[in-house]
């Protein structure tokens, strides 16, 4: 049962276990993407029935990206749907792991899309800056099974939380054992790390790390920046690593097109940061804050246009007792 840690790696670590996991991954080999997605529901249900704190923490978020967006205030199921959508996103993760997903399923559209490949094509590296909105997962795995726009092989090298991510990174790895060697560990980014990033980086690769979550070491290293009508914490780190490597920053988002379908096509929508990262100490520290405060405009955009795909469940808006003025 969850503690009173309100931290998201608390809430996640006590959460499902690796058999369980194991077990979906099972299930969705025997039965299908469809079959499961039957199969899980009962399971999804008594989930729900006997999570009192997920169910807070979703209808609080619901209602927040109702009001500001001026729709209709959630209703009693959405609740619900919120965590059968969470489900769903374990078998679009697995079905991208095991290459049953490819480009048809995916809609491009005119944003910065043309400009990121346009770079790859050349052989310049760039950062993508995700979100636990949708499927983050989609670039790494498509670019593992060399399934991209992108005329050359590429690697993608995701920065990575491994204390709160142990079990999917396991399951990830039965799934596909190569997965686990572009995984770097957020706790462990040093001078060394840096200059190894910067090398991929120069040679074309690209480097994935989500702007929604604070590290379990570096809870209190954040920003607070307005989101969705009322003050949140939004971490540094992915921001001030982009800084460090002085690279191309992009967000990156794939959001299903159908909410509660796991086998629903793909939006994904990329975006260039016009914020850039350079000047001096200082004017890099304002200029940080300039771009998570960026980042959070589409998070808010993407929470209006599809809120039963924000994976983060727990209190967002808890703001750290240092950060509090």
């Amino acid at each position: 049962m969850p503690g009173k840690s309100k931290h998201w790696r608390d809430q996640r670590e006590r959460g499902s276990g690796f058999w369980q996991m194991r077990f979906v991954l099972w299930s969705y080999r025997a039965l299908g993407p469809k079959g499961l997605r039957v199969f899980l529901f009962p399971i999804v249900f008594c989930f729900f029935a006997f999570a009192p704190r997920l169910r807070r923490v979703s209808r609080d978020f619901l209602r927040r990206a109702a009001a500001f967006h001026g729709k209709p205030a959630p209703r009693p199921l959405d609740n619900l749907r919120h965590v059968v959508s969470f489900a769903y996103s374990m078998i679009e993760k697995i079905a991208a792991w095991s290459n049953d997903l490819d480009l048809t399923r995916i809609n491009f559209h005119d944003d910065a899309v043309g400009e990121l490949i346009d770079g790859l094509e050349a052989g310049r590296g760039a950062i993508i800056i995700c979100s636990h909105v949708g499927n983050m997962e989609l670039l790494r795995a498509l670019a593992t099974n060399n399934k991209t726009r992108v005329s050359r092989p590429f690697g993608v090298t995701s920065i990575v939380d491994f204390a709160g991510t142990a079990r999917f990174n396991r399951l990830i790895a039965e799934i596909d054992p190569g997965s686990t060697l572009r995984l770097v560990s957020a706790a462990d980014i040093g001078v060394d790390t840096i200059l190894d990033l910067q090398r991929r980086l120069a040679e074309g690769e690209v480097l994935a790390i989500a702007g929604d979550r604070t590290a379990a070491t570096n809870r209190d290293k954040v920003e607070i920046v307005p989101f969705l009508g009322a003050d949140a914490a939004f971490p540094q780190g992915a921001f001030v690593l982009a800084s460090l490597l002085e690279a191309p920053v992009y967000f990156m988002f794939g959001v299903r097109v159908e909410d509660m379908n796991p086998t629903s096509r793909y939006d994904l929508v990329v975006a260039r940061a016009r914020t850039e990262l350079s000047g001096t100490r200082k004017e890099r520290r304002e200029k940080i804050k300039l771009m998570i405060e960026e980042y959070a405009r589409h998070l808010e955009r993407l929470c209006g246009e599809h809120p039963l795909q924000w994976y983060n469940f727990y209190d967002f808006w808890d703001i750290p007792n240092a950060k509090r003025s």
